[in-house]
Protein backbone atom coordinates (compact mmCIF):
# COMPACT_ATOMS: atom_id res chain seq x y z
CA UNK A 1 0.00 0.00 0.00
CA UNK A 2 1.57 3.19 -1.00
CA UNK A 3 1.72 6.39 1.83
CA UNK A 4 -1.20 8.12 0.10
CA UNK A 5 -3.99 5.38 -0.07
CA UNK A 6 -2.33 4.78 3.89
CA UNK A 7 -3.46 8.13 4.90
CA UNK A 8 -6.97 8.13 3.11
CA UNK A 9 -7.22 4.96 4.97
CA UNK A 10 -6.11 6.05 7.93
CA UNK A 11 -8.39 9.33 7.92
CA UNK A 12 -11.40 7.49 6.82
CA UNK A 13 -11.43 4.97 9.97
CA UNK A 14 -11.22 7.77 12.38
CA UNK A 15 -13.89 10.06 10.81
CA UNK A 16 -16.08 6.86 10.90
CA UNK A 17 -14.72 5.32 14.75
CA UNK A 18 -17.77 6.54 17.41
CA UNK A 19 -17.35 9.42 19.61
CA UNK A 20 -18.75 10.28 22.81
CA UNK A 21 -22.20 11.05 23.28
CA UNK A 22 -23.87 14.09 25.08
CA UNK A 23 -23.79 13.29 28.97
CA UNK A 24 -27.41 12.30 30.08
CA UNK A 25 -28.39 11.29 33.51
CA UNK A 26 -30.42 8.58 34.90
CA UNK A 27 -33.05 9.46 37.08
CA UNK A 28 -32.05 12.29 39.43
CA UNK A 29 -27.82 11.21 38.58
CA UNK A 30 -25.34 13.29 38.29
CA UNK A 31 -24.29 13.56 34.47
CA UNK A 32 -20.98 13.16 32.92
CA UNK A 33 -18.44 15.59 31.64
CA UNK A 34 -18.38 19.12 32.17
CA UNK A 35 -17.70 21.68 35.40
CA UNK A 36 -14.41 21.73 36.34
CA UNK A 37 -14.30 23.96 39.29
CA UNK A 38 -12.36 27.26 39.86
CA UNK A 39 -9.51 27.24 42.18
CA UNK A 40 -10.22 25.56 45.40
CA UNK A 41 -13.29 23.90 45.31
CA UNK A 42 -14.77 21.24 43.33
CA UNK A 43 -18.10 20.57 41.93
CA UNK A 44 -20.55 17.83 40.83
CA UNK A 45 -19.60 16.63 37.60
CA UNK A 46 -21.86 18.98 34.78
CA UNK A 47 -24.27 19.55 37.08
CA UNK A 48 -27.10 17.44 38.71
CA UNK A 49 -30.67 17.34 36.36
CA UNK A 50 -33.59 16.67 37.25
CA UNK A 51 -34.98 13.34 35.38
CA UNK A 52 -34.59 13.08 32.59
CA UNK A 53 -32.37 16.14 31.54
CA UNK A 54 -29.07 16.23 29.91
CA UNK A 55 -26.33 18.52 30.06
CA UNK A 56 -24.29 20.11 27.60
CA UNK A 57 -20.55 20.94 28.49
CA UNK A 58 -20.68 23.15 30.84
CA UNK A 59 -23.57 22.74 32.52
CA UNK A 60 -26.44 24.28 31.00
CA UNK A 61 -29.36 22.32 30.99
CA UNK A 62 -31.39 21.08 27.96
CA UNK A 63 -34.55 21.09 27.02
CA UNK A 64 -36.03 18.56 29.25
CA UNK A 65 -34.20 18.81 32.13
CA UNK A 66 -33.51 21.68 34.89
CA UNK A 67 -30.57 22.15 37.14
CA UNK A 68 -31.01 22.46 40.95
CA UNK A 69 -30.51 26.04 41.78
CA UNK A 70 -26.68 27.04 41.77
CA UNK A 71 -25.63 24.01 39.94
CA UNK A 72 -22.26 23.66 38.64
CA UNK A 73 -20.36 26.15 38.45
CA UNK A 74 -17.44 26.59 35.44
CA UNK A 75 -13.98 28.57 36.51
CA UNK A 76 -15.24 31.03 39.12
CA UNK A 77 -18.84 31.05 37.34
CA UNK A 78 -22.03 30.36 39.40
CA UNK A 79 -25.34 29.60 37.92
CA UNK A 80 -28.73 31.81 37.54
CA UNK A 81 -31.93 30.73 39.00
CA UNK A 82 -32.79 28.03 36.53
CA UNK A 83 -29.85 26.64 35.83
CA UNK A 84 -28.07 28.12 32.99
CA UNK A 85 -24.09 29.26 33.81
CA UNK A 86 -23.88 32.80 33.98
CA UNK A 87 -20.13 34.22 34.20
CA UNK A 88 -18.35 36.26 36.54
CA UNK A 89 -19.76 34.68 39.48
CA UNK A 90 -18.11 33.61 43.22
CA UNK A 91 -15.40 31.33 42.76
CA UNK A 92 -12.99 30.60 45.85
CA UNK A 93 -13.01 33.49 47.91
CA UNK A 94 -16.72 34.42 47.39
CA UNK A 95 -18.61 36.75 49.97
CA UNK A 96 -20.82 35.06 52.01
CA UNK A 97 -23.38 37.10 53.34
CA UNK A 98 -25.35 36.23 55.89
CA UNK A 99 -27.15 36.35 59.88
CA UNK A 100 -26.05 36.33 62.94
CA UNK A 101 -23.80 33.10 63.91
CA UNK A 102 -22.13 31.44 60.73
CA UNK A 103 -19.53 29.86 62.30
CA UNK A 104 -20.12 25.99 62.88
CA UNK A 105 -22.86 26.51 59.84
CA UNK A 106 -20.71 27.27 57.48
CA UNK A 107 -21.58 30.95 56.82
CA UNK A 108 -19.13 33.95 57.23
CA UNK A 109 -20.80 36.75 59.12
CA UNK A 110 -22.48 39.44 57.29
CA UNK A 111 -19.95 40.54 53.91
CA UNK A 112 -17.57 37.87 55.95
CA UNK A 113 -15.46 35.81 53.38
CA UNK A 114 -16.22 32.63 53.22
CA UNK A 115 -13.49 30.12 50.88
CA UNK A 116 -14.03 26.60 50.22
CA UNK A 117 -15.91 24.42 47.83
CA UNK A 118 -17.69 25.81 45.48
CA UNK A 119 -19.56 22.74 44.07
CA UNK A 120 -23.40 22.81 44.89
CA UNK A 121 -26.71 20.32 45.45
CA UNK A 122 -26.93 17.52 43.01
CA UNK A 123 -29.59 16.03 41.87
CA UNK A 124 -33.36 16.72 41.83
CA UNK A 125 -35.44 16.86 44.94
CA UNK A 126 -37.33 14.33 47.56
CA UNK A 127 -39.90 13.85 45.01
CA UNK A 128 -37.55 13.21 41.74
CA UNK A 129 -39.69 15.17 39.70
CA UNK A 130 -38.88 15.30 36.02
CA UNK A 131 -40.93 18.55 35.17
CA UNK A 132 -44.07 16.12 34.08
CA UNK A 133 -47.11 16.46 36.39
CA UNK A 134 -48.58 14.35 38.25
CA UNK A 135 -52.33 14.23 38.12
CA UNK A 136 -54.38 14.31 41.23
CA UNK A 137 -57.46 11.70 41.78
CA UNK A 138 -59.81 14.99 41.55
CA UNK A 139 -58.54 15.56 37.54
CA UNK A 140 -61.07 12.49 36.77
CA UNK A 141 -63.90 14.84 38.21
CA UNK A 142 -63.06 17.73 35.83
CA UNK A 143 -64.58 19.99 38.55
CA UNK A 144 -65.14 23.45 37.05
CA UNK A 145 -63.21 26.47 38.95
CA UNK A 146 -65.71 27.38 41.71
CA UNK A 147 -66.86 30.56 41.81
CA UNK A 148 -65.60 33.66 42.45
CA UNK A 149 -62.51 31.40 42.03
CA UNK A 150 -62.38 30.04 45.74
CA UNK A 151 -63.61 27.57 47.84
CA UNK A 152 -63.66 27.54 51.85
CA UNK A 153 -64.60 25.31 54.68
CA UNK A 154 -65.40 27.99 57.72
CA UNK A 155 -63.06 28.12 60.21
CA UNK A 156 -60.61 25.61 58.33
CA UNK A 157 -58.75 25.94 55.41
CA UNK A 158 -59.53 27.95 51.77
CA UNK A 159 -58.65 27.34 48.44
CA UNK A 160 -57.51 29.96 46.08
CA UNK A 161 -57.86 28.84 41.98
CA UNK A 162 -56.23 30.87 39.11
CA UNK A 163 -58.28 32.42 36.40
CA UNK A 164 -56.82 29.53 34.11
CA UNK A 165 -57.88 26.53 36.16
CA UNK A 166 -60.16 24.43 34.05
CA UNK A 167 -60.18 21.24 35.98
CA UNK A 168 -58.15 18.96 33.87
CA UNK A 169 -54.91 20.44 33.99
CA UNK A 170 -52.81 19.69 37.00
CA UNK A 171 -52.35 23.05 38.29
CA UNK A 172 -48.87 23.60 40.90
CA UNK A 173 -50.04 24.21 45.09
CA UNK A 174 -48.85 26.52 47.27
CA UNK A 175 -50.07 26.17 51.01
CA UNK A 176 -49.63 28.64 53.60
CA UNK A 177 -49.66 28.10 57.28
CA UNK A 178 -50.04 31.79 58.97
CA UNK A 179 -48.23 33.19 61.74
CA UNK A 180 -50.11 34.07 65.26
CA UNK A 181 -53.43 35.52 65.28
CA UNK A 182 -53.07 36.13 61.30
CA UNK A 183 -55.51 33.40 60.33
CA UNK A 184 -59.31 34.33 59.50
CA UNK A 185 -61.85 32.54 61.30
CA UNK A 186 -64.56 33.18 59.10
CA UNK A 187 -65.06 32.70 55.10
CA UNK A 188 -62.87 36.18 54.19
CA UNK A 189 -59.86 34.77 52.25
CA UNK A 190 -58.48 38.21 52.25
CA UNK A 191 -58.11 38.61 55.87
CA UNK A 192 -56.00 35.71 56.24
CA UNK A 193 -51.93 36.20 55.89
CA UNK A 194 -50.75 34.20 53.05
CA UNK A 195 -53.89 34.81 50.94
CA UNK A 196 -53.28 38.25 51.39
CA UNK A 197 -49.66 37.89 51.01
CA UNK A 198 -50.11 35.85 47.90
CA UNK A 199 -52.91 38.30 46.16
CA UNK A 200 -51.27 40.07 42.87
CA UNK A 201 -47.89 37.75 42.93
CA UNK A 202 -46.84 34.78 40.18
CA UNK A 203 -48.59 32.36 42.61
CA UNK A 204 -52.29 33.74 41.95
CA UNK A 205 -51.53 33.61 38.68
CA UNK A 206 -50.66 30.27 37.99
CA UNK A 207 -50.92 27.71 41.90
CA UNK A 208 -53.30 26.81 43.58
CA UNK A 209 -53.30 28.92 46.69
CA UNK A 210 -54.46 27.16 50.18
CA UNK A 211 -54.29 28.66 53.78
CA UNK A 212 -54.48 26.57 56.67
CA UNK A 213 -56.04 27.89 59.42
CA UNK A 214 -55.63 27.23 63.36
CA UNK A 215 -57.72 25.35 65.74
CA UNK A 216 -56.56 27.17 68.81
CA UNK A 217 -59.00 30.19 69.64
CA UNK A 218 -55.52 32.74 69.86
CA UNK A 219 -54.76 31.85 66.33
CA UNK A 220 -51.61 29.76 67.24
CA UNK A 221 -51.13 26.35 65.41
CA UNK A 222 -51.23 22.88 67.85
CA UNK A 223 -49.65 20.06 65.82
CA UNK A 224 -51.86 17.62 67.76
CA UNK A 225 -54.86 18.95 66.59
CA UNK A 226 -53.94 21.12 63.42
CA UNK A 227 -52.03 18.39 61.44
CA UNK A 228 -55.30 16.27 61.37
CA UNK A 229 -57.14 19.41 59.92
CA UNK A 230 -54.24 19.96 57.61
CA UNK A 231 -54.38 16.36 56.15
CA UNK A 232 -58.25 16.60 55.88
CA UNK A 233 -57.43 19.83 53.84
CA UNK A 234 -55.17 18.01 51.44
CA UNK A 235 -57.65 14.88 50.85
CA UNK A 236 -60.68 17.18 49.83
CA UNK A 237 -58.01 19.06 47.91
CA UNK A 238 -56.43 16.47 45.73
CA UNK A 239 -59.48 14.34 45.94
CA UNK A 240 -62.01 16.85 44.26
CA UNK A 241 -59.71 19.66 42.14
CA UNK A 242 -57.42 19.26 39.67
CA UNK A 243 -54.07 20.35 40.54
CA UNK A 244 -49.84 18.21 40.60
CA UNK A 245 -49.22 16.33 43.38
CA UNK A 246 -45.74 16.72 42.17
CA UNK A 247 -45.38 20.41 42.83
CA UNK A 248 -46.96 20.82 46.47
CA UNK A 249 -45.14 23.21 47.46
CA UNK A 250 -44.91 25.09 51.29
CA UNK A 251 -44.51 27.95 53.75
CA UNK A 252 -45.22 29.67 56.73
CA UNK A 253 -44.71 32.54 59.17
CA UNK A 254 -43.68 32.61 62.60
CA UNK A 255 -46.11 29.53 64.64
CA UNK A 256 -46.87 28.73 60.96
CA UNK A 257 -43.50 28.47 60.12
CA UNK A 258 -43.02 26.06 62.68
CA UNK A 259 -45.68 24.11 62.48
CA UNK A 260 -44.61 23.32 58.92
CA UNK A 261 -40.78 22.32 60.44
CA UNK A 262 -42.78 19.87 62.58
CA UNK A 263 -44.35 18.41 59.69
CA UNK A 264 -40.90 17.60 58.20
CA UNK A 265 -39.85 16.10 61.47
CA UNK A 266 -42.52 13.11 60.49
CA UNK A 267 -41.88 11.36 57.65
CA UNK A 268 -45.19 10.21 57.45
CA UNK A 269 -46.69 13.47 57.67
CA UNK A 270 -44.61 15.03 55.07
CA UNK A 271 -44.71 12.17 52.83
CA UNK A 272 -48.79 12.36 53.37
CA UNK A 273 -48.88 15.76 52.21
CA UNK A 274 -46.01 15.28 49.18
CA UNK A 275 -44.18 18.28 49.99
CA UNK A 276 -41.88 19.22 47.52
CA UNK A 277 -40.19 21.99 48.66
CA UNK A 278 -40.30 24.83 51.58
CA UNK A 279 -39.85 28.04 52.62
CA UNK A 280 -40.50 28.83 56.38
CA UNK A 281 -39.74 32.17 57.48
CA UNK A 282 -38.88 32.96 61.13
CA UNK A 283 -39.17 29.27 61.98
CA UNK A 284 -37.59 27.36 65.24
CA UNK A 285 -35.41 24.18 65.27
CA UNK A 286 -37.19 20.82 64.75
CA UNK A 287 -34.81 17.57 63.49
CA UNK A 288 -35.79 17.30 58.94
CA UNK A 289 -37.02 13.68 58.87
CA UNK A 290 -35.40 13.47 55.19
CA UNK A 291 -33.76 15.53 52.30
CA UNK A 292 -36.21 18.63 51.36
CA UNK A 293 -35.36 21.36 49.54
CA UNK A 294 -35.56 24.57 51.66
CA UNK A 295 -35.17 28.89 51.04
CA UNK A 296 -35.14 29.48 55.00
CA UNK A 297 -35.77 33.07 55.70
CA UNK A 298 -35.17 35.04 58.41
CA UNK A 299 -34.17 38.52 60.11
CA UNK A 300 -30.48 38.95 61.52
CA UNK A 301 -31.96 40.84 64.40
CA UNK A 302 -35.24 39.22 64.34
CA UNK A 303 -35.98 39.88 68.58
CA UNK A 304 -38.98 37.55 68.49
CA UNK A 305 -36.49 34.18 68.31
CA UNK A 306 -33.51 33.09 70.48
CA UNK A 307 -30.22 34.26 69.35
CA UNK A 308 -29.65 31.07 67.80
CA UNK A 309 -32.83 30.24 66.21
CA UNK A 310 -32.28 30.86 62.52
CA UNK A 311 -28.39 29.30 62.78
CA UNK A 312 -30.06 25.93 64.56
CA UNK A 313 -32.81 25.96 62.09
CA UNK A 314 -30.28 26.45 59.29
CA UNK A 315 -28.33 23.20 60.90
CA UNK A 316 -31.62 21.09 61.13
CA UNK A 317 -31.78 21.35 57.40
CA UNK A 318 -28.31 20.98 56.96
CA UNK A 319 -28.07 18.18 58.35
CA UNK A 320 -31.09 16.43 56.52
CA UNK A 321 -30.01 17.59 53.27
CA UNK A 322 -26.30 16.45 53.84
CA UNK A 323 -24.50 19.48 53.06
CA UNK A 324 -21.22 20.89 53.55
CA UNK A 325 -20.06 23.54 55.27
CA UNK A 326 -19.17 25.85 53.11
CA UNK A 327 -21.96 28.55 51.11
CA UNK A 328 -21.63 30.96 48.63
CA UNK A 329 -23.89 33.67 48.05
CA UNK A 330 -27.09 32.73 46.39
CA UNK A 331 -27.52 35.97 43.83
CA UNK A 332 -31.06 35.14 41.89
CA UNK A 333 -32.68 36.87 44.97
CA UNK A 334 -32.98 40.56 44.25
CA UNK A 335 -32.50 43.80 46.85
CA UNK A 336 -35.78 45.08 47.77
CA UNK A 337 -37.39 48.56 49.19
CA UNK A 338 -39.07 47.45 52.66
CA UNK A 339 -42.67 48.59 53.65
CA UNK A 340 -41.05 50.50 56.08
CA UNK A 341 -38.77 52.58 53.83
CA UNK A 342 -34.82 51.22 53.66
CA UNK A 343 -33.28 48.87 51.09
CA UNK A 344 -33.27 45.10 51.90
CA UNK A 345 -30.38 42.93 51.77
CA UNK A 346 -31.76 39.71 51.39
CA UNK A 347 -28.54 38.47 52.69
CA UNK A 348 -29.04 34.44 50.68
CA UNK A 349 -26.30 31.91 50.54
CA UNK A 350 -26.51 28.43 49.08
CA UNK A 351 -24.68 25.56 50.99
CA UNK A 352 -22.06 23.17 48.67
CA UNK A 353 -22.57 19.58 47.78
CA UNK A 354 -26.35 19.19 49.41
CA UNK A 355 -28.42 16.21 48.27
CA UNK A 356 -31.06 18.94 47.49
CA UNK A 357 -30.43 22.80 47.17
CA UNK A 358 -29.88 24.45 50.71
CA UNK A 359 -30.66 28.12 51.10
CA UNK A 360 -30.64 30.53 54.07
CA UNK A 361 -31.70 34.13 53.54
CA UNK A 362 -30.31 36.26 57.05
CA UNK A 363 -32.03 39.34 55.57
CA UNK A 364 -32.59 42.96 57.28
CA UNK A 365 -35.70 44.17 56.68
CA UNK A 366 -37.02 45.62 59.68
CA UNK A 367 -40.66 45.32 58.89
CA UNK A 368 -42.96 43.72 61.24
CA UNK A 369 -43.06 46.98 63.74
CA UNK A 370 -39.27 47.23 63.96
CA UNK A 371 -38.50 43.17 64.42
CA UNK A 372 -37.38 41.72 61.62
CA UNK A 373 -39.66 38.75 62.09
CA UNK A 374 -42.20 39.20 59.26
CA UNK A 375 -41.97 38.48 56.00
CA UNK A 376 -39.91 40.37 54.27
CA UNK A 377 -40.37 42.25 51.05
CA UNK A 378 -38.27 39.78 48.91
CA UNK A 379 -39.86 36.72 50.30
CA UNK A 380 -42.99 35.86 47.47
CA UNK A 381 -41.15 36.43 44.12
CA UNK A 382 -37.57 34.90 45.78
CA UNK A 383 -39.54 32.02 46.90
CA UNK A 384 -41.52 31.68 43.72
CA UNK A 385 -38.18 31.68 41.62
CA UNK A 386 -36.59 29.41 43.91
CA UNK A 387 -39.73 26.52 43.65
CA UNK A 388 -39.82 26.98 39.67
CA UNK A 389 -36.34 25.57 39.39
CA UNK A 390 -37.73 22.54 41.17
CA UNK A 391 -39.89 21.88 38.55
Amino acid sequence: MNHRKLCWTLLFAFACSPQSADPVDGTGGATASGGATGSGGSVSSGGATSSGGSVSSGGTTSSGGSVSSGGATGSGGSVSSGGTTSSGGSGVGGSAKGGAAGGATGQAGRGGSNTGGTSTSSGGTSGGSTGVPVPSAGCSKATPRPANGTFSVANTYYFAFPTSYDGKTPVPVIIGFHGCGSGNRGTDLNSTEWMRLTKGTAFEADHVRVAVISNDAGGCYSYSTDIARTKKMYDDLVGNYCVDTGRVFATGHSSGSQFLVQILAKKADADYLKIKAVAPVAADPYNVAQPTPVMYIDGIMDNQRSANSARDTVAKFRAANMCADTSKPYTPVMTCKSTDGPMVDPGCIIYDNCKVPTIWCAHNDPSYSGTQHGVPCFALKGMYDFFQTLK
